[in-house]
């Protein structure tokens, strides 16, 4: 429990998904009573609308915090105890060069954002981002939680907890199928989800249903939910039937993450895109939250497809030394999935009590254990490469890369997209 109010860091803070959901929770849903929120983004103007928002919602909610705008990373770490990251840098226009470059030698991804040739290139320049805050933050706040939403996710966790003395948590609820905990389950058993106790772990974007119980009666559901997919499987979903068929196991986050993970397969997988929004959409939503901030449009009518991540959760729970349970978060294994190494990072449920965050240990299968050392193992091998540019390290991951088919064509693509990237890729300029 924390003695003084906190001081957090919003560095991102004109994230198109993810700031609104955010304040929201930290004025409101797991409010910071007394504390600092100070929003930073490269875009001064939206830092500063987000922050005339989130003084709207304290003053509904009878919040007392005090919040601030800044463009100046530095001056927003000052101090902090926490810092969320929700950061990318030109992630449109930076990912259509990933896909030029995936095109020119036929490669075919179902996302290029968490795995395949298209995430490992994504891998590179967040890692690099990342680092230099976590950095800054051993300089200014070297005790303060980073609560990172930012993607290729497990990745970024394992470079800076592996290269930096910051303390890193991964938030992302793909596995809920909503804002509202485990509605994907629940949709398959028509059931409400606050009747269920579910519970799923693995990888980030590759983690399954592990077990489903009636939250009253103890009932084991997963055979209901097995049955239910034998005679109605989700149409949109091929990838995740295959491997459920295989495995026995039901994959939770969908063809458009999971499938990142395993090879391309034409007949099944079909390509998604990584980045949310198109230019016309932006652009709406920025003058929709410079209303918002104005007084002249409720904020609320902008909170529907929020994010579903609740860092403010662990932040309020730390602060108040509140005991919690979490369904999912990102963090290092320490033997809560027994076969994968300690310092892998896996998704999992955990506690948050007396200052830590604990994974809960969880019996896994075989077959899941298996396919997940692959992937995790390529995790790992890509945050080594982004955060020392070494290149043969590079080059064990694609030739590791389950997802990867033709390999000499992915080292190829790696090398163009080197160059094409090479001003956000220090760590490569040698």
């Amino acid at each position: 429990m924390m003695t003084t109010p906190p001081r957090v860091a919003i560095i991102g803070a004109g994230s198109y998904v993810f700031t609104l959901g955010l304040l929201y929770d930290l004025t409101t849903a797991f409010p910071v009573p007394g504390g600092t929120l100070v929003l930073m983004d490269l875009d001064a103007e939206m830092a500063d609308v987000m922050a005339r928002i989130a003084r709207r919602m304290a003053a509904e909610a009878g919040t007392p915090v005090t919040v601030q705008a800044t463009g100046d990373r530095a001056a927003a770490l000052a101090g902090a105890d926490f810092v969320t990251t929700s950061v990318a840098a030109q992630i449109r226009a930076r990912w259509e060069t990933d896909k030029a470059a995936l095109r020119k030698y036929n490669i075919r991804e179902i996302t290029s954002e968490c795995g395949g040739v298209g995430g490992l290139s994504y891998t590179l320049r967040q890692a690099s981002l990342l680092l230099d805050i976590a950095r800054d933050m051993e300089r200014l706040c070297p005790d303060a939680w980073l609560l990172n939403v930012s993607n290729p996710l497990p990745r970024l966790v394992t470079a800076v907890t592996r290269h930096t003395g910051i303390r890193t948590l991964g938030f992302c609820n793909a596995s809920w199928g909503s804002d509202h905990g485990y509605e994907n389950v629940a949709g398959l058993l028509g059931r409400d989800p606050r009747d269920l106790n579910v519970v799923s772990g693995g990888l980030n974007h590759f983690a399954w249903l592990l077990s489903a119980t009636d939250r009253w009666t103890g009932e084991d559901l997963r055979p209901a939910v097995d049955a239910r997919l034998a005679v109605a499987p989700p149409p949109d979903a091929p990838v995740v039937m295959q491997y459920w068929r295989e495995t026995g196991y039901y994959a939770l986050t969908g063809d458009e993450h999971m499938g990142e993970f395993v090879p391309f397969e034409p007949a099944l997988s079909r390509e998604h895109t990584a980045h949310h929004g198109g230019d016309a959409e932006r652009t709406a939503r920025r003058q929709a939250l410079r209303e918002a901030a104005a007084g002249t449009r409720p904020w609320q009518s902008l909170m529907a497809g929020r994010a579903w991540e609740r860092p403010a959760e662990v932040i309020h729970a730390l602060t108040t030394g509140t005991r919690r349970r979490l369904d999912m978060v990102n963090l290092p294994n320490r033997g809560a999935i027994a076969g994968l190494p300690d310092d892998a990072v896996v998704e999992t449920p955990a506690i948050v009590a007396d200052g830590t965050v604990t994974p809960v240990p969880l019996t896994m299968p075989a077959p899941l254990v298996d396919l997940w050392t692959r992937v995790s193992a390529v995790h790992t091998l890509a945050a080594e490469a982004a955060a020392t540019g070494d290149r043969a390290i590079l080059a064990e991951a694609i030739e590791r890369d389950p997802a990867i088919g033709d390999r000499p064509a992915a080292h190829a693509a790696i090398a163009d997209l080197l160059v094409a990237h090479a001003d956000l890729l220090p760590r490569f300029a040698k």
